[in-house]
């Protein structure tokens, strides 16, 4: 049918989850690349003093797929619920993944929380200068597993 196309699994996989809605909304945002990265800054012509990822330090622009997948900051958050994040990963194709991955009914739960958690430490160190670890990430984790376990 002209016109038309086909949506990922993933817009379906978030509106059925079990999320806050700002949380859902916020994941939306996410994985049609319309956070506030610096990226989209850069493609929105604002002049910033830098336009590399903040949470690891290297000299590699932050987009949505850098921040929230391939940022070693990122890995190492993943890694608390053992999520292996393929290189290159990109949104929304990489839900289906981590979906086989986690093998819950609730998984979406715990991606839209990994990412909330990831976008916090992110926005404390820009806004408050508060460095996080992957360890502080672990709050995220408790909550997490929690939903993985109520199945």
């Amino acid at each position: 049918m002209a016109g038309h196309s086909e949506i990922d699994s993933a817009f379906s996989w978030l509106w059925k989850s079990y999320c806050q809605p700002k949380h859902k909304v916020f994941f939306w945002l996410l994985i049609k690349d319309r956070l506030s990265t610096r990226n989209l800054l850069t493609r929105r012509n604002m002049e910033l003093e830098s336009y590399n990822c903040e949470l690891c330090c290297l000299a590699v622009e932050e987009s949505s797929d850098r921040l929230f997948l391939n940022c070693p900051f990122a890995r190492q958050c993943c890694g608390i619920i053992a999520l292996d994040i393929p290189d290159n990963s990109s949104f929304p194709s990489v839900v289906s993944i981590l979906k086989d991955q986690l093998n819950s009914e609730f998984f979406m739960v715990a991606v839209i929380l990994l990412s909330c958690t990831i976008s916090t430490a992110r926005n404390k160190l820009i806004f408050e200068g508060l460095q996080w670890s992957s360890q502080d990430c672990r709050i995220f984790s408790t909550k997490s597993c929690l939903w993985l376990a109520i199945e």
